[in-house]
């Protein structure tokens, strides 16, 4: 039994998006690892991780990661960047269905350059080659996910009922959480 449901994948394959409007689509709370941290540290991701470099970033986004992982009926969408290693899996794993979101080259050209400056590990300055990298080494870790869907086409309602189809035909059920009761 699941509690919740989180979304995993490269920067711009449309986590935030798609992960809003499926949390709006179960009425479930929606998380934003990225949003999480910025609130926790009183900066944005890109300030924090220049003022305090990768270690101190990797431990946040990890102690976040444990955090949100205990949720109930969340979508919680994990930073593009995060390092998706056996150790987080096992966290994210645990307790949630594990859905990454791939997109061609193109498409994650075009969402990550709206924001340069933005996201603080990217190579803006030759931004095809990044992006390829960046591929490459999410090819390995899709094998690890309940589901992986392409987001490079389709609206992100369409998407958002796809992946709604997939749970219901993959029969996964997660566990409602616990109203309290005032008195």
């Amino acid at each position: 039994m699941k509690r919740n449901i989180v979304l995993v994948g490269m920067m711009g394959s449309g986590k935030s998006h798609i992960g809003r409007k499926l949390a709006q689509r179960l009425n479930w709370q929606f998380v934003d690892t990225d949003r999480k941290i910025e609130r926790s540290v009183g900066m944005s991701i890109s300030d924090f991780y220049r003022h305090e470099g990768e270690k101190a970033f990797r431990e946040k986004e990890f102690n976040i990661l444990q955090q949100v992982s205990r949720y109930h009926e969340a979508i919680i969408s994990f930073g593009g960047n995060f390092p998706m290693n056996i150790e987080a899996y096992r966290v994210l794993h645990r307790y949630g269905y594990i859905i990454a979101l791939q997109s061609d080259p193109h498409r994650v050209e075009e969402r990550v350059g709206r924001h340069i400056g933005k996201r603080p590990t990217v190579d803006y300055g030759n931004l095809h080659e990044f992006v390829i990298k960046m591929i490459r080494s999410w090819e390995d870790i899709y094998s690890y996910c309940d589901y992986v869907v392409d987001t490079t086409r389709g609206g992100a309602s369409q998407l958002v009922e796809t992946i709604v189809e997939e749970i219901d035909r993959q029969g996964v059920s997660f566990a409602e959480r616990k109203q309290k009761e005032y008195e």
